[in-house]
């Protein structure tokens, strides 16, 4: 609680780090700050993998195409937001007043469907950036449903983008000398 100089009201200070400060939050700011929040763990984790011999710097094949960065960086981030949506959407009628516990479910279910695309492996690697994800679909959802979505698709293409990049890179400092 902070006192204000003359009236002796006092006020609260929000300091939940989920909730965006102010009603005037920069979009631009809130997107670049998930999008680092979300993928700089999710590179120290890939890294560890390709440390271990768990996974590889090399892309697999064809992933490096037109037609898979167009889907990679662009539809699979409109496509998972558009599902997130309507789930985002019903846990909040269903625990309203449970923000972290909505953020947690929805996490939690987007994740699990990756098992059906990638094994527990990717469950694992994308419950940190979904989590992310979903504070940004709940958290601006109290405000602006357009704003939620382009925000959240937004978040997760910049996060596909980084990854394609490092696939590119990996690509390039594993191809033979020629």
């Amino acid at each position: 609680m902070k006192t204000s100089g003359f009236s002796g009201q006092t006020e609260r200070v929000r300091t939940d780090p989920l909730e965006t400060p102010g009603i005037n939050a920069s979009r631009t700011g809130h997107v670049l700050r998930a999008w680092l929040v979300a993928v700089v763990p999710s590179l120290l984790y890939f890294f560890a993998l390709v440390a271990i011999g768990a996974d590889s710097l090399r892309p697999p094949a064809g992933a490096l195409g037109a037609t898979f960065a167009a889907y990679s960086i662009l539809a699979a981030p409109l496509l998972e937001t558009a599902l997130m949506f309507p789930l985002a959407s019903l846990l909040a009628l269903v625990i309203p007043r449970q923000t972290r516990v909505q953020i947690v479910l929805l996490a939690a279910i987007c994740a699990l469907a990756h098992r059906f695309g990638g094994g527990w492996q990717q469950v694992i690697a994308s419950l940190w950036p979904f989590l992310i994800y979903s504070a940004t679909m709940t958290m601006w959802l109290k405000r602006s449903r357009r704003d939620a979505f382009v925000l959240t698709a937004l978040v997760h293409a910049l996060y596909n983008a980084t990854f394609f990049g490092v696939g590119a890179l990996g690509n390039f400092l594993a191809a033979p000398d020629g």
